[in-house]
């Protein structure tokens, strides 16, 4: 039986993973991390790791991937009073919730990676265009992925001081490197358009 709206047994988890969408892995993930997060830590996680190699998503959908791994019994809330007049809904992963992120991590083939890349869209019909405006986008474009790679390895850096976020350090190393090869890559796109 597939997970639907309502409460999941966990002998329904020995069975079939739930059909979720690659948003409700990724916030669940971001609460395996044994800390009470509020949708807004978990945007910031998702900014600070998840934007360097896959995306991250919206505070909308944010919220509603916390509601429904909450609906699933994958994760629970309570809200918090920080101030008389102010509260926050705090979610954290239930054991239901990490029995199936581990079967997910362990047992789920990962997606082929599609590689849509507008600027080499671009090359591709640059007979239809101004060559200075493209070389142009593309100094752009290296510059920003050197930024990016600068940032992640800043990222990975803080990743160190926690031992549970070890293989989150090595992503988003992985992600510093993916991004220096792909200035470099476009360096050598340059060089081949003025040749």
């Amino acid at each position: 039986m597939l997970f639907h709206g309502g409460q999941v047994s966990a002998d329904e988890v020995t069975s079939e993973l739930p059909e979720l969408p690659a948003t409700s892995w990724a916030v669940l993930g971001i609460l395996s991390f044994d800390s009470e997060l509020s949708g807004y830590d978990v945007k910031r996680w998702a900014d600070q790791s998840l934007a360097f190699f896959y995306w991250a998503p919206s505070q909308s959908q944010i919220y509603t991937e916390l509601r429904r791994l909450e609906r699933l019994g994958l994760a629970t809330s309570r809200v918090e009073q920080t101030h008389a007049a102010k509260s926050r809904r705090l979610y954290s992963i239930t054991s239901l919730g990490r029995r199936v992120i581990r079967r997910w991590a362990d047992e789920v083939p990962p997606e082929p990676v599609v590689l849509k890349h507008s600027h080499i869209l671009r090359l591709w019909a640059a007979h239809n265009g101004d060559l200075d405006r493209l070389r142009a986008s593309l100094r752009a474009y290296r510059d920003q992925a050197l930024r990016t790679a600068d940032a992640a390895e800043a990222h990975a850096r803080g990743a160190q001081r926690e031992s549970a976020w070890r293989f989150s350090g090595i992503a988003l190393e992985w992600s510093e490197r993916f991004s220096r090869d792909e200035a470099a890559r476009i360096d050598w796109l340059l060089e081949r358009l003025d040749a």
